[in-house]
């Protein structure tokens, strides 16, 4: 059965998606434990909005799937953190979150600064838009988007793989 939010918001606001999905873009609070501070959302586990990413047919480069976890700050709203999972390598960044168009799409932009991601490029631009087709409603997924990764100072951005955001419960 749908989830009746997400048939509802399909193709609006995307901050409402996120806010509903995770701690993203409110709701939620830090939680201090020890010396370490997490975010934690209605679960009690670390809590952010998940990112699968597949990769392009396209890019010549081998690329294992991978995914990223995108988590508020505390300090502001348009920012947010993004921790790269790839297998057991963790990459950390800080990216800026943006609204374009009428609010249906979704653009965090920022800069790793681990040397282990300069082959991909230290630099992405994610963009998640709510316009997702019939399939990949019926998927399971809430928001689609592509991943572009590169250096933009030379403006060489190239797309690395398409993302997907699964829905509360699937």
């Amino acid at each position: 059965m749908v989830q009746l939010f997400y048939y509802e918001n399909r193709g609006r606001a995307a901050r409402r998606i996120l806010r509903h999905d995770s701690t993203l873009l409110g709701g939620g609070g830090w939680r201090w434990t020890g010396s370490r501070s997490t975010l934690t959302g209605s679960e009690g586990a670390d809590a952010g909005c998940r990112v699968l990413l597949y990769p392009d047919e396209g890019w010549a480069r081998p690329a294992a799937l991978s995914s990223w976890l995108l988590q508020s700050v505390w300090w502001s709203r348009s920012r947010c953190r993004v921790v790269e999972l790839c297998g057991t390598r963790r990459a950390t960044a800080i990216g800026k979150i943006s609204t374009a168009g009428n609010g249906n799409h979704v653009t965090v932009v920022g800069k790793f600064k681990d040397d282990a991601t300069m082959v991909d490029g230290r630099d992405f631009k994610l963009t998640l838009s709510t316009d997702v087709t019939n399939a990949d409603f019926q998927l399971g997924y809430c928001m689609t988007g592509t991943l572009e990764r590169g250096d933009r100072k030379s403006g060489c951005m190239e797309m690395t793989h398409y993302a997907m955001v699964k829905r509360k419960g699937y």
